[in-house]
């Protein structure tokens, strides 16, 4: 999933965009995937912070095309890793809809269907319970509980940020042996692990989005590589 070219449209009516120099491929050491992410969340949180309203109108709208375009497959994901730094700024009137509903979600200003914060943990059951019923067991767990359940897990957090995140964790992590094993000077093992539980964690995600969830990837590179997986709002139109 490298850098699509719905990009090219952004940056023609980005003046900010259009100045940066883009990064060159695998400059970080990552797949095309990551780089691509990697490269957009971090022209995002500039955009953000320096663009005017006019500039941010434009950018938007494109935005909003392009979520509607169903011929790009990876539209939403890559969207809502370029909207998420957005979420808090003011919005222009004739924001289109697609993006607005995006935007609402991720800001957590309208939970998904209408529903109060309270709604987050029967979100977190619906997503167990489409996960359980694919042969992929879950558990709900307030956000930060200790010691964490090991396989997926579906944490709820009625604060800010709010909402349900979704992530994988290794059998074991507790024990003594694999304290021992990911401590080790080399950090390969813990690499391998890191790795795994973001296979494992992307996997039912994509289980989820198959089943019509909404759900987003932040990307944040920041702090060394960092993926956090999120379920927005149940189907739109659930299976019988």
């Amino acid at each position: 999933m490298g850098i699509p070219g719905w990009w090219q449209r952004v940056v023609a009516v980005s003046e900010h965009l259009a100045a940066v120099e883009p990064l060159q491929v695998n400059e970080h050491g990552f797949g095309p995937g990551a780089e691509a992410c990697l490269r957009i969340g971090e022209l995002a949180r500039g955009f953000a912070a320096e663009v005017g309203d006019a500039e941010l109108g434009r950018v938007l709208a494109v935005l909003d095309d392009l979520l509607g375009d169903e011929s790009e497959p990876h539209r939403r994901a890559i969207a809502l890793t370029f909207l998420w730094p957005l979420a808090r700024r003011p919005r222009p009137a004739d924001l289109g809809d697609r993006v607005r509903r995006e935007l609402d979600l991720i800001a957590g200003h309208r939970p998904a269907a209408g529903a109060d914060p309270a709604s987050w943990p029967e979100l977190a059951e619906l997503a167990r319970d489409e996960l359980e019923r694919c042969g992929l067991p879950a558990t709900v767990v307030p956000r930060g509980a200790r010691p964490a359940p090991t396989g997926v897990v579906l944490s709820v957090s009625a604060e800010e940020p709010a909402g349900v995140f979704l992530e994988w964790n290794p059998l074991d992590a507790e024990s003594a042996r694999y304290q021992a094993l990911t401590g080790t000077d080399s950090g390969y093992l813990g690499d391998y692990v890191d790795d795994v539980r973001d296979l494992f964690a992307r996997a039912a995600l994509d289980v989820l989005a198959a089943a019509g969830f909404k759900t987003a990837v932040r990307y944040d590179f920041r702090y060394g590589r960092s993926r956090v997986c999120r379920v927005l709002g149940p189907p739109e139109i659930p299976f019988d």
